[in-house]
């Protein structure tokens, strides 16, 4: 696939009182798919909201191009500028709804402000409730919607420009957890069936577990690690694979003693030993499985098992290990 969206050397600062540069975003390099999934993640400063108003250019990079499409968001006219970002739906974290106006009345708004008929608008927003599962809800007010259904009208709303883009920014962190995986499912389901790229900004690991195609880490306005979900994981060492899919937890108690934790995992990648062989290899130096965790990411199955085995034997099997493509190391 092509990239949708790509960042190339963006920096982005801001004047503060006295003077002083803040550095929002550092020299950031960003490939995005076209009909992906693409979670990024990071903490409060990390520069995530910075990076959503580049994306809409509401905000122009101080330095570097952000291309959507194909087309510099920066070089476009302002005119120009308004076209393009038809092409980009919007998710917010509260839905942003319009609480004097229908759930009906929230979708057609965005098509009632370029023009298109009171008729065609209703009928298109009609439409679009029915895809996001609000069939008879047209008439329903946001105060008489659940948190969960408020976000469906706000991702109806979304839609209704056909937008090649979708950029949500933290879509589920007011939801509970069922609330939550219904969200997601409804927006993998709308990304099979519209085919449009959608980009989730979260400080969730769950949500990228769960529906995204590939992820980056964004730390103090930097990319720290990006790339599709199934070749993060294939190295166990990365910062976001252990937050994917995290070390099982032992009772320091519950060691033999004179024994060492030793902390392996695998994945379902072709051309990687699987999880039978691991355990095959550790049966025969004796080593008991103390814990493990196993998930099912999107196009990738990753296993971490903690196993316990006796000091003197510690280094041959993380050699056994490693010479079969395992990672495997000594929990310090």
């Amino acid at each position: 696939m092509s990239a949708t969206i790509s960042l190339h050397d963006v920096t982005k600062c801001y004047t503060i009182r006295g003077g002083a540069d803040v550095v929002a975003l550092n020299h950031v390099n960003l490939e995005i798919e076209a009909g992906a999934i693409h979670g990024i993640v990071g903490q409060s400063g990390a520069g995530k909201s910075t990076l959503i108003r580049c994306l809409t250019a509401l905000e122009h990079p101080t330095e570097g191009e952000i291309l959507v499409g194909g087309q510099n968001l920066s070089a476009l006219s302002e005119k120009e500028l308004r076209l393009e970002r038809r092409q980009i739906g919007m998710v917010f974290q509260a839905a942003n709804l319009f609480d004097a106006r229908t759930a009906l009345e929230n979708v057609a708004y965005p098509l009632r402000i370029t023009g298109v008929s009171k008729e065609e608008a209703r009928a298109k927003a009609t439409e679009l409730l029915q895809v996001v599962g609000l069939r008879g809800r047209e008439n329903s007010y946001p105060s008489q919607l659940s948190g969960g259904q408020r976000q469906r009208v706000g991702i109806a709303r979304a839609l209704a420009a056909k937008p090649s883009i979708l950029l949500c920014d933290e879509p589920t962190s007011a939801l509970d957890s069922e609330t939550t995986r219904q969200v997601l499912a409804l927006l993998q389901q709308i990304r099979d069936h519209f085919g449009v790229t959608i980009v989730i900004i979260t400080h969730e690991m769950e949500v990228v577990r769960s529906i995204c195609d590939s992820v980056s880490l964004l730390e103090h306005g930097q990319v720290i690690e990006t790339g599709k979900i199934k070749d993060v994981v294939a190295d166990p060492n990365s910062r976001l694979a252990r937050e994917l899919v995290p070390v099982p937890s032992i009772n320091r108690d519950d060691i033999p003693k004179g024994h060492v934790v030793i902390d392996t995992a695998f994945t379902s990648h072709p051309g990687i030993p699987t999880g039978a062989e691991l355990l095959s290899i550790a049966s025969s130096f004796g080593a008991d499985v103390a814990a493990g965790t196993f998930e099912s990411l999107p196009n990738v199955q990753v296993g971490r098992l903690a196993l316990t085995v006796e000091q003197g034997d510690a280094w041959n099997v993380i050699e056994a290990f490693r010479s079969r493509g395992f990672h495997a190391e000594v929990r310090s």
